[in-house]
């Protein structure tokens, strides 16, 4: 008699479920007893089995609190949702009227997209969201996320990572501590401080994503590239790993710590196919010296990195160091051997003199200027006075530097010098002309100190009241010196 009224209330429970979705309906089990006295349980046992709307829950036994709309289970937990959604674990709790699954020992969540692995976890069941705050692991491919707490929308297949956060792949690892990742379209956020360590460089930034589909990606907030040796940083950064190709757009910055170069602009492209990265709008390039530092800006830099390092510059090259500035149409650095020719038109200021030639090569040699090569057709021009000016030419020119400054000045082949003749009282007395085929001129404080002709020149001497206007030029001469930049600024204008 004992055993039918167990089985009268049983269906009596099933019925009354059927009719309302709110309550939790009892499939089967084995065995059906009362709880212990003045419990308001069942106590359900062997291939026990209920269902709550469309989730079905299985486990070894189980406590049934039919006032309440709730179950506790225990043992093999199967639960499944759907055609897509399952769960295992120890034990369950599982609170029907708020639709809350409490779920905890090795517990496993599979849906269509990913796997996790977790040792607690809440389920809301009608919102489709599971919580857990033990460590978690999501197998989704080749792709492995673990954090120390985690949300996990499985209707919009969307994870939310909090602490400690490591997504690991074939490509690259991640460290965070905020991450967001959607398993369906398998893209990548970031939402705070983030490292992304590959074979080739180290990635960081503070907000951001990327798609492993698509191999798209995009990093923006004090977001930065760096393989050790270089470093890029930008507002935003973007990249196709599939086309090798990259992005910075806005205050970009591209820092070469070896060599001590950085290059400034508002739009960077990184072709990774032909080792190239080009650099326009507001482009400003910085050499950093012991001492001082080199400005340089043009329309576009593009840079190189294969067997040689080397940098371009074009158009409208203009220089800016304190001790000497120019300008020049293109440029060529080459970084590996630290020589820098300037192309079409070049001129050089330095100091007060101004030099001019077809070409104009400059050599370093532990981040100082060495010696400068100027050919063919180079000119040197100083001011003498208002009215006239000192020069000299030649077929070749080298200057030679010491700790960054002008010591010596040579010219080899179809020497000419012009200069001003003053008297014991600085009055102008005549223009002396020499042709000489080789001369060689010693600075000392940046200024003119002596003039050698290494041999006997042909000399004249024309008189203060003889010169008319051709006397006082020597051939291609122009003078430019208000085009000289006085400071960074000029330049970047």
């Amino acid at each position: 008699m004992k055993y039918i009224v167990y089985i009268l209330v049983l269906l009596a429970s099933i019925n009354s479920n059927a009719q309302s979705s709110e309550k939790i309906e009892l499939l089967n089990s084995d065995k059906l007893v009362n709880g212990p006295k003045n419990s308001d349980y069942w106590i359900c046992s062997g291939n026990v089995s209920f269902k709550h709307n469309n989730t079905i829950m299985k486990c070894d036994s189980s406590h049934h609190y039919m006032k309440r709309n709730k179950m506790i289970a225990f043992g093999n937990i199967r639960i499944k949702k759907g055609d897509s959604l399952s769960m295992r674990g120890e034990k369950l709790i599982y609170e029907g009227n708020n639709n809350i699954a409490y779920l905890s020992g090795g517990v496993y969540l599979q849906d269509k997209h990913t796997k996790l692995s977790t040792q607690e976890i809440t389920f809301n069941l009608k919102e489709d969201i599971a919580y857990y705050i033990t460590k978690g692991e999501i197998k989704d491919g080749e792709l492995t996320l673990t954090s120390e707490k985690g949300t996990y929308n499985t209707k919009y297949h969307l994870f939310y990572f909090k602490k400690n956060v490591e997504v690991i792949s074939t490509n690259y690892i991640v460290e965070t501590d905020t991450l967001n990742y959607n398993s369906k379209s398998k893209t990548t956020f970031f939402l705070g401080p983030s490292y992304i360590y590959s074979n080739n460089n180290t990635i960081y930034c503070e907000n951001g994503w990327y798609n492993t589909i698509t191999n798209l990606s995009q990093f923006r907030e004090n977001a930065y590239i760096t393989n050790g040796e270089n470093l890029v940083k930008g507002d935003s950064l973007f990249y196709n790993r599939n086309l090798g190709y990259g992005k910075a757009i806005n205050n970009i910055s591209l820092i070469d710590t070896i060599n001590n170069i950085i290059v400034n602009g508002d739009l960077s492209e990184y072709f990774e196919n032909e080792d190239k990265i080009e650099v326009t709008k507001n482009a400003l390039l910085s050499v950093i010296f012991d001492e001082d530092t080199l400005f340089m800006t043009a329309n576009k830099f593009v840079s190189y990195s294969s067997e040689k390092d080397y940098l371009l510059a074009y158009d409208n090259v203009k220089i800016f160091k304190k001790d000497f500035q120019g300008k020049c149409d293109s440029l060529y650095y080459s970084i590996s051997d630290s020589v820098v020719n300037l192309y079409r038109t070049p001129i050089l200021w330095v100091d007060d003199m101004q030099i001019t030639s077809d070409s104009i090569n400059i050599l370093m040699k532990n981040q100082k200027i060495e010696k400068m090569l100027f050919y063919p057709n180079p000119l040197i021009a100083s001011e003498a006075d208002s009215l006239f000016y000192n020069q000299i030419m030649g077929k070749y020119m080298t200057a030679f530097f010491s700790e960054n400054k002008l010591r010596k000045i040579d010219v080899n082949g179809n020497g000419q010098s012009l200069f001003l003749i003053e008297d014991d009282n600085k009055d102008n007395i005549g223009l002396n002309k020499a042709i000489c085929s080789n001369i060689s001129i010693n600075m000392k404080e940046s200024k003119l100190s002596d003039i050698t002709y290494k041999v006997v020149p042909t000399s004249t001497t024309k008189p203060i009241q003889d010169i008319i206007e051709s006397d006082k030029f020597l051939e291609q001469f122009i003078w430019r010196m208000d085009e000289k930049p006085l400071s960074k600024e000029d330049i970047m204008e």
